[in-house]
């Protein structure tokens, strides 16, 4: 039963009522008058309509919500997922290595705990190796004979368990004259041992499918540092003299003097070659662009290529008659430098039309209305301000000489020498840069890629 104050007005669909109507419920006045009156409301019979549309549209918004996020969280985790693998290449377990069972070549076995409690280098090798092994077992050499003051390990991992025995790893270990208290050779089983270097060393290892005799084993030539609780800590390429100095600083805590000029050495040699990079590729990059203006260039008539050596000749010819308009009014010879000038002017506004038509019709034939600047090196510092300087001055000549023609033929001759005065070197100006920044760009000698 609805419970409601008295005279309250509620608006009610019984169970019974057809869909659709819907009835105003009134509650009798009187505490121990429980009835209702109910009368039927027209106006909401589309109320169940309504709020079926409603509950069903509430219902379309949030299944478009939920797919919205959704694929924002999928994407999220695509996201982190693939730069966790890009990171997990060379990111150890803070944790450190797993633990493992293998067994030094003079016979006793080997696990991690008895490798805790120092600093420790690794490296991966097999004794058949015509490849990068004997490098990285002579670095581990040097090693040994650099660090002998320090308390710290060192351990060579056979990646050819299969061939390399103990007593085949002893007597690669007196070849390079390896101190048995300091330098262990580990093998093992084979899973084990690739186990270990992919997924606590997170190096290569694998097995050639070719099995060229010396290279049967594709492996690391990273010596690996690990610290006195197990954590890998860095590796150092074996095979580049500068990381080897790198490691040995790292491992005795400072850099002797021939360390320190190996890495100074490796470090300029690097920045040079990111130099010789970066000109390289902006040097492929130019080619580029020239292939493709050459290109581009092939696809427009003859006569808009012609276009820009006639818009230079119009701006020669407008300097020759400004300065010829100059020398005659010098020389008050009015009539005729009205003449000259107004010729001037006809040339000006004719090396604009061509000028515009010669961008239009260039960005229709090759998708850009303007031609790339080829010199390199400081005449660029040169060719770019008087490009800039020509072009805001030319929106200046585009008013001030109309309007100056226009004091003169107005008959309004102290106004028209007045703007003269200003309006007459920027316009020289114009058309002299004008010239000179046509031989630039199109004629100006690009040194050879």
């Amino acid at each position: 039963m609805i419970q409601g104050p008295e005279g309250a007005k509620l608006i009610v669909r019984p169970s019974v009522a057809p869909p659709g109507l819907w009835f105003s419920c009134v509650r009798a006045p009187g505490a121990d008058a429980p009835g209702y009156s109910l009368s039927p409301l027209p106006g909401l019979t589309n109320c169940d309509e309504s709020m079926r549309q409603f509950s069903n549209f509430k219902f379309r918004i949030s299944n478009f919500n939920s797919l919205i996020a959704a694929l924002l969280l999928f994407a999220f985790l695509a996201l982190a997922a693939s730069a966790r693998a890009e990171e997990q290449k060379f990111v150890w377990d803070p944790d450190g290595i797993e633990d493992f069972s293998l067994t030094e070549c003079h016979g006793q076995t080997v696990t991690k705990g008895d490798l805790l409690g120092k600093p420790w280098l690794a490296c991966f090798v097999f004794t058949r190796c015509a490849g990068p092994c004997p490098k990285v077992s002579r670095e581990m050499q040097l090693l040994q004979d650099r660090l002998h003051r320090l308390d710290v390990r060192l351990v060579s991992f056979s990646v050819d368990p299969e061939n390399d025995t103990p007593e085949v790893l002893r007597n690669y270990a007196a070849f390079y004259k390896a101190d048995p208290e300091r330098w262990w050779f580990l093998t093992g089983d084979k899973d084990v041992i690739y186990r270990l270097i992919r997924r606590s060393f997170r190096m290569i290892v694998d097995e050639d499918p070719k099995q060229i005799p010396g290279f049967e084993v594709i492996h690391s030539t990273e010596i690996m540092y690990v610290d006195a609780e197990g954590v890998v800590r860095g590796r150092y390429n074996a095979q580049n003299d500068v990381a080897m100095a790198k490691l040995r600083r790292v491992v005795l805590g400072k850099s002797d003097p021939q360390d320190d000029s190996i890495i100074r050495e490796g470090e300029a040699n690097e920045r040079r070659q990111a130099e010789l990079q970066r000109q390289a590729e902006q040097s492929a990059e130019r080619k580029l662009h020239e292939e493709e203006a050459v290109e581009a260039l092939a696809r427009v008539p003859e006569w808009v290529v012609r276009l820009p050596a006639v818009n230079a000749s119009l701006n020669g010819l407008a300097t020759v008659l400004l300065l010829a308009g100059w020398v005659l009014i010098k020389s008050q010879k009015a009539r005729a430098h009205k003449a000259v000038m107004l010729t001037a002017f006809a040339v000006s506004a004719a090396f604009l039309a061509c000028y515009l038509i010669y961008h239009v019709q260039l960005h229709h034939y090759t998708g850009s209305g303007s031609r790339r600047f080829q010199g390199q090196g400081a005449i660029r510092i040169v060719y770019f301000p008087l490009l800039a300087s020509h072009i805001f001055l030319a929106f200046g000549v585009a008013v001030m000489a109309p309007l100056t023609i226009y004091r003169g033929l107005m008959n309004q001759f102290e106004r028209h020498k007045r703007l003269a005065r200003v309006t007459f070197p920027i316009w020289l100006y114009v058309s002299v840069t004008g010239v000179i920044i046509y031989f630039m760009l199109y004629h100006w000698p690009v040194a050879p890629v």
